[in-house]
């Protein structure tokens, strides 16, 4: 993921003025690193984690899982906190009431 670009974007959405705005895409950008540094660790460890702890044996969660889940909705969070992207408005192809058919003549 090119975090470049997203940086780009993101500090279109913002008042370049504003340094609380400014940090704000800097968290954005820091979690979104830690975000894919423990997917990482979960492609290399997996889903689940052996435990060896003297003789017993067990398997656990991953915690990095629980960890992305946490990270994934602070992003998500702070996302709306930038201005959306302004599109264009499309012309609608639906009837207008005029040109509408059926009820009571």
């Amino acid at each position: 993921m090119d975090h470049r670009k997203i940086r780009r974007e993101l500090m279109q959405r913002i008042d370049k003025k504003s340094a609380v705005e400014k940090e704000k895409v800097d968290r954005y950008i820091s979690l979104l690193n830690a975000f894919y540094k423990l997917d990482e660790a979960i492609i290399a460890n997996g889903v689940m984690v052996k435990i060896e702890n003297g003789k017993q044996t067990y398997w656990k969660a991953n915690p990095a899982v629980s960890e992305k889940n946490r990270i994934n909705s602070a992003l998500i969070t702070l996302e709306k906190d930038f201005k959306p992207v302004k599109t264009t408005p499309k012309a609608s192809k639906t009837a207008t009431t005029s040109d509408k058919k059926g009820g009571l003549v």
